[in-house]
């Protein structure tokens, strides 16, 4: 197990920034720089093997077949989970009524079933048939069962707070209401799962939340210290959220286990295959979710699963009062070997943030967990080339801030971008209403610190607006004083007059729909979004792609995933997991697979520490998102799923 690192001071560009690639280590990327005196990551990087898994088809696929090979035990962290979903779908599947009886009720078809639901609804006359036939696809309750039966331990650890459901139903058939992509059948298979597994000894559910000492004497503290509004830290601190999603097979026997770190949650909407299909299909078919849905996941094994599993026993532990850690305190990393068929080789770090947690050793300012925090801050410190983003959220300022001043580090210490090409921040994320839900403003803060401001243009002209206000009060306030101060007037006063002139000529220009944009010296940003590309008919309305994911990449090197979103409550409020490493080959074949997908083809690159292949990617990028945008006015298809990020949204919401 490798050594904490050392600070290091920025490194010089007075060459090539690309040369850098061949001398790098693992040990150049992980937490150690930017942090609080004597802070220490909780977990340091272990062998492993990784595996990418994105999108719902491959991610739970892949989970389905390693519960289905387990022998020993399921270990479940998730968000929410919906028994009824069907982690592998397509026509060997066969529909959820399969597993349903009917006593009340004739057969079910097509013309019927509508008319059969609303007649019935809130009396749930079906019963489960517990088949568990192995010849076919199963939902994931029913895999469970299966394997229970077989004398695995099955235990699930869910998040569940009455409140949070009521935007998404995180756990449908324990809570009350039905799931947001449930029909009226799913909704009785999970009613009746959660009813059957009462009397089973191998299957343990269980749910946890915040009591009130986590939520007012850490959680709160924690988002003022960081920087969060008075009102924006009192509302999260009300309704933190367990957000980590990780599984463990057979963590017991370490020659055959295995781990998943994931951004999917279990249910539903979260099952997408890759082109992200414009039409929605039945749930046991393909993606049922009310639009397209963007998620990554990843598999490990290896020493590494020594800490996923610390995570999940911490949690399990705490919510039920058992010692789990004790029983498993006896396998160590020396135990776990990477298994090579299962992903390539990697040094990775699981990092968390826990806010039921607290730090080793005397942290200044920082009563809990946040190495994912450490983890960002650190990793852009180490950027030459590029800093690639997909994730739901993008709207933690105090990364843009930090990113543009590891680039003014940069050029500080020689680099020239005129000679070794900017940095380039590419970025994937949600424009639309339901990604941006209740943290609108500080998605506008992170535009706007970027120079992107004119991607939120309404907001943008009320900044302006209150800037000239604040300007006219100043010259108000600078000539009231010199009217009464003849003999020694305000020798800034032309300057203030000067300021609101231009002030004003930025509003009538951003009035008429031009915007003056910050330009970042040796920093060039993409802020971009996903529409569903397959499928679309022309003359329909774009329908947005969701994304989920949960990933960031740097220089072909430098990955993290798993639940972490670029938003504060991620970084210092809810619990989450994420897992990095720094292989280089599987981070430049993750890369290029997800721009082939984003842009057909179009805007890839073989090498993107290359300055010169960056550039013209950036370009292509640019080409796609203007094409798009008129095909877009015209309602003719998307010529790429990638669209330029854009929201006219007045909102000024501060939650997160």
């Amino acid at each position: 197990m490798s050594q904490p690192l050392a600070k290091h001071k920025p490194r010089q560009h007075n060459v090539d920034p690309s040369q850098h690639q061949t001398t790098r280590t693992s040990t150049s990327w992980f937490l150690a720089d930017d942090h609080p005196v004597g802070y220490k990551p909780e977990f340091h990087e272990v062998n492993a093997t990784f595996e990418l898994l994105i999108n719902g088809e491959r991610a739970f696929g892949a989970i389905y077949d390693a519960i289905l090979a387990a022998k020993h035990s399921v270990d479940i962290v998730c968000w929410g989970f919906q028994p009824s979903m069907y982690f592998k779908r397509g026509a060997g599947a066969p529909p959820i009524q399969y597993y349903l009886q009917q006593p009340q009720l004739p057969p079910l078809t097509a013309d019927n079933i509508d008319k059969i639901a609303d007649d019935m609804a809130g009396k749930l006359p079906f019963t489960r048939r517990k088949l568990h036939p192995k010849d076919k696809i199963m939902p994931i309750g029913e895999l469970l069962e299966m394997k229970s039966l077989e004398g695995v331990k099955v235990r699930i650890l869910t998040w569940n707070d009455p409140i949070s459901q009521i935007p998404e139903v995180m756990n449908p058939g324990y809570n009350v209401k039905r799931g947001d992509n449930e029909n009226f059948l799913q909704e009785c298979y999970d009613i009746g799962w959660h009813q059957d597994i009462r009397a089973n000894k191998n299957i343990q559910f269980r749910t946890r939340h915040f009591d009130d000492i986590d939520k007012n004497a850490y959680i709160l503290p924690n988002l003022v210290r960081n920087g969060a509004s008075t009102m924006h830290a009192a509302a999260t601190s009300k309704f933190p959220s367990h957000h980590q999603k990780t599984v463990l097979i057979d963590y017991e026997h370490p020659e055959s286990a295995l781990g998943f770190v994931m951004g999917h949650n279990m249910l539903d909407a979260y099952w997408d295959r890759d082109d992200h299909h414009y039409v929605q299909q039945e749930p046991h078919l393909g993606r049922n979710g009310a639009t397209a849905r963007h998620d990554i996941s990843s598999r490990l094994t290896g020493p590494v699963l020594v800490h996923v599993n610390h995570n999940f026993v911490a949690g399990w532990d705490k919510a039920t009062g058992e010692n789990l850690t004790g029983k498993r305190a006896h396998l160590e990393l020396k135990h776990f070997t990477p298994r090579p068929n299962l992903g390539s080789r990697a040094m990775a770090q699981i990092a968390r943030t826990q806010s039921q947690t607290r730090p080793k050793g005397k942290v200044k300012d920082e009563l809990t967990v946040q190495d994912i925090k450490h983890l960002y801050l650190n990793a852009v410190n180490h950027a030459c080339q590029y800093i690639y983003i997909e994730n739901q959220y993008f709207r933690w300022v105090n990364f843009a801030e930090a990113t543009k001043q590891a680039v003014k580090n940069q050029l500080a210490f020689g680099r020239d971008p005129g000679q070794h090409g900017p940095v380039y921040l590419m970025v994937v994320t949600n424009d639309n209403a339901e990604g941006m839900g209740l943290g609108v403003k500080n998605t506008y803060k992170m535009l706007d610190a970027l120079g992107k401001r004119s991607q939120m243009p309404t907001l943008a002209r009320s900044s302006i607006n209150e800037q000239v206000k604040q300007a006219e009060r100043e010259v108000q306030i600078g000539e009231n004083q010199n009217a009464k101060r003849t003999s020694h007037p305000l020798s800034d006063l032309p300057e203030r007059r000067k300021k609101l002139a231009a002030l004003k000529q930025e509003q009538a220009e951003a009035n008429q729909g031009k915007f003056v944009e910050g330009e970042i010296p040796g920093l060039k940003t993409h802020v971009c979004s996903l529409v569903s590309m397959t499928g679309y008919q022309p003359g329909q309305p774009w329908q947005y792609v969701y994304i989920h994911a949960k990933l960031m990449m740097i220089d072909d090197t430098f990955m993290t995933l798993g639940s972490a979103n670029i938003n504060l409550r991620s970084m210092v409020c809810d619990s989450e997991i994420n897992v990095c490493h720094c292989q280089p080959e599987i981070t430049r074949a993750a890369r290029q697979h997800l721009w082939n997908m984003h842009t057909v083809g179009q805007g890839n690159t073989a090498d993107a520490t290359k300055p010169k292949q960056l550039a013209d990617v950036y370009d292509r990028w640019e080409r796609i998102m203007k094409a798009n945008q008129k095909n877009r006015q015209s309602k003719r298809a998307p010529i790429a799923p990638l669209v330029k990020f854009s929201n006219d949204t007045s909102s000024t919401k501060d939650l997160d």
